[in-house]
């Protein structure tokens, strides 16, 4: 072989380890199966299940269109992000058969399969779960909740917040409502410690392995008076009382929602969602997100910017690149607390950042994570945690625990 034949072999090679992979395209129509039990002759709730789990089996084979992103530097891989397009919108979906064996109802639909708005450079969304956790949304006022019992609201709200961000491809999120992260709900949102942490709090959050911490501080719930002043016309005054849909029954709703970094403690985002309707359950104790509740105008406009804070929660997370903290380091070996629940599989390969503490003019902590150019490379991976080997000895670029990895 002649040198300059060499020379392109060798530039062809390099070429083919620096491409970026594109990602397949997505179907324009998909189709998938559902199945539930028919309870108690209920066969409009069972296909309502049924169909439900099929729209879930379709989002998740759309999500199997996988797309590799690999950086290569002077013949060593610095970043391996397996990425993945698990945004993708179900659209005019159709029950195309119906099969009930039993008390068993399968269904199987077709849907058109669009695809979300992308990532910034046209990028498709990371393949791994973003560990998602929620604390309690403590009520400035508790005794607003009194109108129709809705003491629990600070721990049921964000539940449901949790439980419905999970149906989101891409998120693993749960509660951890024990926790309440700030202690002065005036000043709200917390400010980090001398140490770089977001708070004492943080530490504990640490055994739930949350890359993110969604908080909030429900501001107001108050009622107006429902007397209120009397019409200058007695009978116009007596209509007005009469009327359960009056505007003297608009009850407010004023939410604070903080969305934090765990790793670095940084506040990342913040929204403030604002709505009322009419209360006319007077001081029924109606509870929170029960049915009495969501029938109220009240309880549907409280639904809805709830959707709105999920919506909003995941527009802003879904481009975020995939971090889990090291817990252990030893000379070329690296332990992290994210495994195979996290989508982790032996291979993937991880960019490791270090944790450097820095300080503002008010000498405030902050941290900032800078890339090493080192790559962890999964070789065992367990539920909750994973290890690898890097590609240089972890003492020389200092790896320590508490550094993290990230999949960009």
């Amino acid at each position: 072989m002649s040198q300059r034949t060499l020379l392109i072999f060798s530039w062809l090679i390099f070429s083919l380890l620096s491409i970026s992979v594109q990602a397949t395209p997505l179907p324009s129509v998909i189709e998938a199966e559902g199945s539930a039990t028919v309870i108690h002759g209920d066969l409009i709730t069972a296909r309502r299940t049924a169909v439900q789990q099929a729209s879930e089996a379709a989002t998740q084979r759309a999500a199997a269109f996988i797309s590799s992103t690999t950086e290569v530097r002077n013949g060593v891989i610095v970043a391996d992000n397996t990425r993945i397009s698990s945004s993708a919108l179900l659209s005019d979906l159709h029950i195309i058969e119906e099969r009930l064996q039993g008390n068993e109802l399968t269904v199987r639909i077709r849907a058109q399969l669009n695809a979300a708005q992308g990532c910034p450079g046209s990028l498709p969304e990371v393949a791994y779960l973003r560990n998602v956790g929620f604390t309690a949304f403590p009520l400035v006022q508790p005794s607003q909740a009194n109108a129709g019992g809705l003491h629990d609201m600070p721990v049921r709200l964000p539940e449901l917040l949790a439980r419905e961000l999970k149906q989101r491809p891409g998120f693993d999120s749960h509660t951890a409502t024990h926790l309440r992260l700030h202690s002065n709900l005036d000043n709200a949102p917390t400010q980090m410690l001398d140490d770089g942490t977001l708070t004492n709090l943080q530490r504990h959050t640490e055994q739930t392995n949350m890359q993110y911490i969604v908080s909030g501080v429900i501001r107001d719930i108050s009622q107006r008076n429902p007397q209120g002043g009397r019409e200058p016309h007695i009978l116009t005054d007596l209509y007005h009382r009469l009327d359960a849909n009056h505007e003297r029954n608009m009850r407010a709703f004023i939410l604070d929602v903080y969305l934090h970094d765990a790793l670095s403690g940084g506040l990342i985002w913040q929204k403030r969602y604002m709505t009322g309707g009419i209360w006319n359950a007077g001081q029924q104790r109606t509870g929170f997100a029960t049915d009495a509740f969501w029938l109220q105008d009240y309880g549907d406009k409280v639904r809805r910017e709830m959707r709105q804070v999920v919506a909003d929660l995941n527009d802003r997370l879904r481009c975020e690149p995939f971090s889990a903290r090291i817990t252990r380091a030893e000379q070329n070996r690296l332990w992290i607390n994210a495994g195979s629940l996290s989508g982790l599989n032996p291979g993937d390969r991880l960019s490791v950042y270090r944790r450097q503490v820095h300080y503002d003019s008010r000498n405030e902590a902050f941290s900032e994570f800078v890339g090493t150019g080192t790559t962890l490379t999964l070789d065992r991976v367990e539920p909750t945690f994973a290890s690898g080997t890097l590609n240089s000895q972890a003492s020389h670029v200092n790896i320590q625990r508490d550094d993290l990895v990230r999949s960009q």
